[in-house]
């Protein structure tokens, strides 16, 4: 069975098929979080089609649906409208307060003495755009891999070394500049095939296996240079694309834009996506539904070491030379954002709009306090407590959901 009817068959299979696997949720009787509790009331008290999730000789669907909200309201200690409305506004709360903070930030740094006279200039926000191309590649890479319960460890180190290869591929072997890039992609997504294999075929944790190709690349690499930077054979034209604008926009931003709505396409849009979602959810379940699990996961890890791969290719045109000590630094910071990422719009949903989100808020926050005098260890402490915070978060979120869903399944009827 392919996972497009896969899909379709998670997402309206009877009673315990509520949520469509889009939602994270498929196949599995909680997914009375994501909302489909009252479809499943619909699905008891439903229609006479049994395709819609009814059951043969009930009313409409619609009017079970109807019924499962009224009795939800009528219970005692349901809230009524008032219960409602204060969901409500958690909700969106819980939604836009990291865009919220965001724009406090933004705010506060504009006021404060040591750094109103620098922080809202144009030039400043180009600067915090264009630097932080590289750190959201690679994160909407990385959250590809994860939502499907696997975690990419490797993407830092492989988007350095796809920075050296590409600016090795331009000094030693004379390559064209547009060839040269896809070169750098390819081996980004060579790494991704190699963790994908590993993973799927000795079935071993992925973070154990891309902890470990980390440390392999960073090996790698550093025996190639010496320790050394690639700085003399770069084109000319990269260089001026990675400093470049367009209408005041950094060139590097047209490029995140892309890679975004590709992302955000692909996960939101696409059988793929949905596949990524239920099997990050129950893997066996997803395997008992026909979805093909270790090919969703090797697929998973190859679009992240492609992207890792774009991303060492920004790399290189913003910095003008191969480092081969600066990509592990990128890890711990895409994987900050990620989990903060989910803490806004979608409320423990990795997404692609709160990462970026994410990514700007710890920009932001990280540009301010060093205009304000702070040391460069700042950088480490505060992506590092937004970490700790996002998981924390993202926990205590998953356990709020538990009970409330077990509740769900008690008052159905």
């Amino acid at each position: 069975m392919t996972p497009d009817t896969t899909d379709s068959g998670v997402a309206g299979s009877g009673p315990a098929g509520g949520a469509a696997a889009s939602d994270g949720a498929a196949v599995t009787g909680s997914a009375a979080v994501t909302g489909s509790a009252v479809a499943g009331g619909g699905a008891v008290a439903g229609g006479s089609n049994p395709a819609s999730g009814g059951v043969p000789g009930g009313g409409a669907a619609t009017g079970g649906v109807a019924a499962a909200g009224q009795g939800a309201a009528a219970r005692p200690g349901g809230g009524g409208t008032m219960g409602l409305a204060r969901r409500r506004a958690t909700s969106i709360l819980q939604r836009y307060s990291l865009v919220a903070l965001l724009g406090i930030s933004i705010g506060v740094y504009g006021v404060w003495g040591k750094t109103s006279s620098v922080f809202l200039s144009a030039p400043d926000f180009r600067n915090i755009a264009s630097s932080q191309a590289v750190l959201v590649v690679l994160t909407l890479g990385l959250i590809i891999p994860m939502i499907s319960g696997s975690l990419d460890l490797s993407i830092g180190n492989a988007a350095g070394l796809s920075s050296v290869a590409t600016a090795a591929f331009y000094a030693h072997g004379h390559v064209p500049l547009l060839v040269g890039a896809l070169l750098g992609v390819l081996v980004g997504a060579i790494v991704g095939i190699v963790n994908g294999l590993l993973v799927v075929l000795l079935k071993v944790d992925s973070f154990i296996i891309t902890l470990g190709t980390a440390s392999a690349i960073f090996g790698i690499v550093i025996w190639y240079t010496g320790g050394q930077s690639i700085v003399l054979g770069i084109p000319q034209s990269l260089l001026s694309f990675g400093g470049g604008n367009v209408i005041g926009i950094p060139d590097s931003v047209y490029v995140v834009i892309v890679v975004a709505l590709l992302v955000w396409y692909l996960l939101e849009q696409t059988p793929f996506g949905r596949s990524l979602h239920a099997v990050g959810s129950n893997k066996a379940a997803a395997r008992l539904v026909g979805i093909r699990v270790e090919r969703v996961t090797f697929a998973a890890f190859v679009l992240s070491g492609a992207f890792a791969g774009l991303a060492g290719v920004l790399l290189l045109a913003s910095s003008g030379a191969g480092n081969p000590q600066i990509g592990q630094n990128f890890t711990l910071t895409a994987v900050a954002a990620a989990f903060l990422g989910a803490a806004s719009f979608k409320v423990g949903r990795l997404n692609v709009l709160g990462s970026i989100v994410a990514i700007l808020f710890l920009a932001v926050n990280i540009t301010g306090l060093t205009f304000a005098g702070v040391a460069d260890w700042i950088n480490q402490l505060f992506t590092g407590v937004a970490l700790v915070v996002a998981i924390a978060f993202a926990t205590a979120l998953h356990r709020e959901r538990r009970p409330r869903a077990r509740s769900t399944a008690q008052d159905s009827p």
